[in-house]
């Protein structure tokens, strides 16, 4: 992400100076505008950890959860990749669900001739640009950036800054993730670009990489909140003589504005539309304004961010005392220790198997923890009625792939051996497997599978594009 580039040469000499005020009276005000902490134990496949989260209520009680931006971003958050979301550009009114795969092998004009069949099946103008948004279910990882969120507020407390600011980065930059570069650069749970990292004292060389670090890195966006961010968030809108305070929920979402695409872009975006005052209505503004580098994905960001915390919010408060990251286990221990009624059991059971599916592709659990528990639900399901899992080739190949998608390659792996045993002549499961080795860079073993795959059923046109695609290029080193 782009991190306060060049923001001094965009900034008026009356802002400037403003800044400078506005540095002095954060320095008096450090802590100040704080939201509630809570305290939760959760349970994992290994241990139990009690953990700080945020507990924003102004999200709600002021409204923020109906609007239909971040409404839209919740169902993208919790779609999965291989389903894309068919939108109005702008009020991001939800339209429709595609398929992606079928979406992607339409040509040019095959998506436009469908793009007008959905206006004019729902009143929209031919002038409304209508988007294809992907699933990003696989990206926003909510259950594996909990431990990141409790460290990092820690570290907001004692640098004086609003914790607030690390469970809104954290959720949306690069949630559970601790070593990925974007396209730009930007680094780590934070996606601190190297030259700012380095402003705010981390060290970034050849060698060390601090941005990776989680203390370090909260340390860093902390530093970068409090020198930058939110001053010249407070010294634009001073300049705009918009009355705020830094408690507002809208307010800290124009500081979120600042951190993503610097502050002199939006220095730039509030000018343009010179408000008279603050507040939602100001915020949607920003949604629909755009100003130098601050383009669709910086309006964006703190949409993104509402939608965050009200994904979070579920996962979180669900329980009075515990987060359960686990939802087989909830499940199956609620069944084990207090039975469901005769009729009820096989097909709760059967759920249980789908929580634990969805709890395994979603990284909470690993395989031979998955395995295990499908054994504990096999052994109550075989006085009940026959039951073999997986319960054939396709729905496993189904699984496989939603692993590999999500670049859970040794987990992918582990499960289609294991299919393998149980189905020796699934051509679905060899093309699986031939995936998953192409994915690891293991041409020859990718090859010979695709190769058992396409012996046994030689219509499989996936693998023979695969297979001509790995044998024109060479292997991976």
């Amino acid at each position: 992400m782009n991190r306060i580039k060049n923001i001094f040469p965009s900034l008026s000499i009356a802002l400037f100076i403003s800044v400078l005020f506005s540095c002095i009276s954060a320095k008096a005000q450090k802590g100040a505008s704080s939201v509630p902490v809570v305290e939760k134990y959760v349970v994992g496949y290994n241990d139990v950890t009690k953990m700080k989260f945020i507990d924003d209520a102004t999200l709600y009680s002021e409204g923020w959860q109906n609007l239909a931006q971040p409404k839209f971003w919740q169902q993208i958050m919790n779609l999965p990749p291989d389903s894309a979301m068919i939108s109005v550009a702008g009020t991001r009114q939800m339209l429709t669900k595609v398929s992606t795969k079928e979406w992607n092998k339409q040509s040019d004009i095959q998506k436009n001739i469908y793009r007008d069949s959905i206006r004019k099946a729902n009143n929209v103008a031919d002038s409304i640009s209508i988007l294809v948004t992907v699933g990003k279910k696989d990206f926003y990882e909510f259950k594996k950036v909990m431990p990141t969120i409790n460290r990092s507020i820690d570290v907001f407390k004692q640098n004086g800054v609003d914790p607030w600011y690390a469970q809104a980065i954290l959720l949306i930059e690069s949630p559970g993730k601790m070593n990925t570069k974007s396209t730009v650069g930007a680094n780590g749970p934070f996606q601190l670009m190297k030259a700012v990292a380095r402003k705010q004292g981390l060290i970034v060389n050849k060698t060390i990489d601090e941005r990776t670090d989680i203390e370090k890195s909260a340390l860093g966006a902390s530093r970068l909140l409090s020198r930058i961010c939110i001053p010249y968030t407070k010294a634009m809108l001073d300049s705009a003589h918009v009355t705020y305070n830094e408690t507002d929920l809208w307010f800290r979402l124009l500081v979120l504005h600042s951190y993503h695409a610097g502050a002199g872009n939006v220095a730039g975006v509030i000018r343009k539309i010179n408000p008279t005052e603050g507040g939602m209505q100001l915020i949607q503004t920003v949604w629909q304004t755009s100003y130098g580098g601050f383009k669709n994905a910086s309006q964006n960001y703190s949409q993104l961010a509402l939608a965050a915390f009200c994904n979070f919010d579920e996962i979180i408060m669900a329980n009075k005392d515990s987060i359960f990251l686990i939802d087989g286990d909830r499940m199956y221990n609620s069944y084990m220790s207090c039975k469901c009624a005769p009729y009820d059991e096989c097909s709760y059971l059967g759920n249980c198997i789908t929580k634990y599916e969805n709890d395994f592709i979603d990284g909470v659990i690993p395989f031979d923890y998955f395995m295990s528990k499908v054994k504990s639900v096999e052994t109550e399901l075989s006085g009940l009625t026959p039951f073999k899992y997986p319960y054939n080739d396709d729905h496993i190949n189904d699984i496989g792939f939603k692993l590999l998608k999500a670049r859970k390659t040794e987990e992918a792996h582990k499960l289609f051996k294991h299919t393998e045993t149980q189905y020796p002549d699934s051509w679905a499961v060899y093309h699986g497997l031939g995936e998953t080795y192409r994915q690891m860079g293991q041409k020859e073993l990718a090859l010979s599978n695709y190769k058992k795959s396409l012996k046994i059923n030689p219509n499989n046109e996936d693998g023979q594009r695969a297979m001509a695609k790995l044998m024109a290029k060479p292997a991976k080193k």
